[in-house]
């Protein structure tokens, strides 16, 4: 059995048809969901790539693992989907954004390339297609400034326009940058997904490979921002704040012939992805934060870690129908009843469950936590500057 993920950065779940979105056109991406398993509510563990990729692949909450910022180390003992899958044969391989970022220094990932095109991708598939793989793409097609191919001259320049029209308020150049993310969206289903579904069925291997589209986290436009010149980066857009259209992203499982089409409506997590695609692919399961999809039978409690310049920040959990986020320095408490007051808008910490507020404190216990030097932070701040989150 096959294992293909393939990450949509930033990707909201109110831009797919298959969640509903009646104005894009993902065609491809609701064809995959009828055909799989769609998780109606599925929260990641942090609202920004670092941490919220490594818990996908690692099946560990962001506080557990600590990888909060693009120069951390991840512990040796935090085994990842492909160790896992490499030690029982399997061919590893990655495409991602970045070289420079995206598991750097995580050689077990095999790191062959960008993915700006799929033309590495495809040469890669053409050349296993006789022997089971583990292949994960991450593409930023669908990430600030949307459509932008991350290693052009212009990069910078179409991040900072977005950014200003948000600052501006101006009707015209919101509405301009929704359009710009649609077409982003709609360029991921219908070009990208698309042609990589047809590689796979030109090579035979459709049937025998089982397929996670997700993304990482959500987006934002200063909507929560009453002060747009607030919005500074990318950070202001997703990862300084834990709102629901944030961190819960759309996640789809599809292997044919393995897994019953279905919708899930039980809320999971991303850190589930792991042991499930050991589970579907019959491998020994490991330890992590999360439980094989296949068998669903509640809401899942979800932990969420909010980060600032490579520091745990906030910790929330998402229990349904409540969701309390902690202020880590202050103890200050958000907290919302998500079924009456759907966008957050509303806090009632003094009603939320004692449960959910036992459980934040005691994940705040076991939460890694690591403080930096100033030449470290001096380093993230530098990182993140340059990828625009600043």
């Amino acid at each position: 059995m096959n294992v293909l993920v393939y990450v949509s950065d930033a990707l909201r779940t109110d831009h797919l048809g298959c969640y509903g979105a009646r104005y894009v056109d993902t065609q491809t991406i609701d064809e995959l969901a009828g055909g799989g398993m769609r998780f109606s509510h599925a929260i990641t563990a942090a609202p920004w790539t670092a941490p919220a990729t490594t818990s996908i692949v690692t099946g560990l909450y962001a506080h557990r693992h600590g990888f909060l910022h693009w120069d951390a180390e991840l512990d040796p003992a935090a085994e990842t989907m492909f160790r896992a899958f490499s030690a029982h044969g399997y061919d590893v391989a990655s495409f991602v954004f970045d070289t420079q970022y995206l598991f750097k220094n995580l050689s077990e990932a095999n790191v062959r390339g960008t993915s700006e095109t799929l033309d590495g991708v495809v040469a890669w598939l053409r050349e296993r297609r006789e022997k089971p793989f583990l292949l994960y793409v991450h593409s930023w097609e669908t990430h600030l400034p949307y459509g932008a191919a991350h290693d052009s001259a212009n990069w910078k320049a179409a991040k900072r326009e977005v950014i200003e029209g948000i600052q501006s308020d101006s009707a015209l150049a919101l509405e301009t940058m929704r359009e710009g993310y649609c077409k982003a969206v709609e360029r991921q289903s219908e070009v990208l997904v698309a042609s990589l579904l047809e590689e796979l069925d030109s090579l035979g291997v459709r049937e025998h490979t089982i397929l996670a589209f997700l993304s990482d986290h959500g987006e934002s436009w200063g909507e929560r921002l009453a002060a747009k010149d607030d919005v500074q980066g990318v950070y202001h857009m997703h990862g300084a704040t834990l709102f629901d259209e944030i961190v819960e992203v759309p996640l789809i499982l599809s292997a044919p012939g393995r897994l019953e089409p279905g919708v899930v409506d039980a809320q999971v997590r991303t850190v589930d992805l792991v042991p499930t695609l050991l589970d579907v692919a019959g491998l020994p399961a490991r330890e992590t934060d999360g439980e094989t999809l296949l068998r669903v039978d509640a809401d899942r409690p979800a932990v969420i870690a909010g980060t600032d310049r490579g520091a745990l920040t906030k910790l929330a959990v998402r229990q349904p129908p409540w969701k309390l986020i902690l202020d880590v320095e202050s103890g200050v408490e958000e907290a919302y009843r998500l079924d009456v007051d759907p966008r957050e808008l509303d806090s009632r910490p003094a009603d939320v469950p004692p449960e959910l507020r036992e459980l934040v404190f005691r994940e705040l216990e076991r939460a890694e936590r690591h403080e930096l030097s100033a030449e470290e932070e001096a380093t993230v701040a530098k990182r993140l500057s340059d990828l625009g989150y600043l």
